[in-house]
């Protein structure tokens, strides 16, 4: 691509009007340049969207034989990201064998960014599925930061 953009701006001929063109078309390119071209980077992240279509479908076809559930949708949505890191084939001894591999400061930082993630989806369900409960919660909160703010204010 590099090349390309080399080709695009340098050595054809051009008018005035293909040459601005050609400059921002190059411009543009290399604006977006740091996550462009990422996916072609990460060792066995899916290049096409075909193939990450099929890495998804295996991802909810082990999921089913593990739960024996028909829908996974809300395993997915759950665990968004993270469900892609469960391998239903690996054992408890390969598991264990891998486990002291990773850096403790990460998993805790993963582990936080999960555990946000599922108290946004706890919310959502919530308010979802038990919208009065859910509202007169948050009411009942808003009145107490108020009757603290006014407290603190006195």
């Amino acid at each position: 691509m590099e090349h390309y953009l080399i080709d695009l701006t340098t050595h054809s001929t051009h008018d005035a009007e293909d040459q601005r063109v050609a400059d921002h078309i190059h411009q543009i390119f290399h604006s977006f340049w740091w996550g462009l071209f990422t996916c072609y980077d990460v060792p066995g992240l899916p290049r096409t969207n075909n193939e990450l279509e099929r890495f998804i479908r295996q991802i909810k076809m082990g999921h089913r034989r593990v739960s024996g559930r028909k829908n996974v949708h809300d395993f997915i949505i759950r665990y968004g990201a993270y469900a892609a890191l469960i391998d239903p084939s690996e054992s408890l001894d390969e598991l264990l064998t891998r486990l002291p591999e990773v850096d403790q400061e990460a998993f805790l930082r993963e582990r936080k960014r999960l555990n946000l993630t599922l108290l946004e989806e706890a919310k959502i369900h919530r308010f979802r599925h038990h919208q009065a409960d859910y509202l007169a919660e948050l009411e009942t909160r808003w009145e107490a930061a108020v009757a603290q703010a006014k407290s603190q204010a006195v």
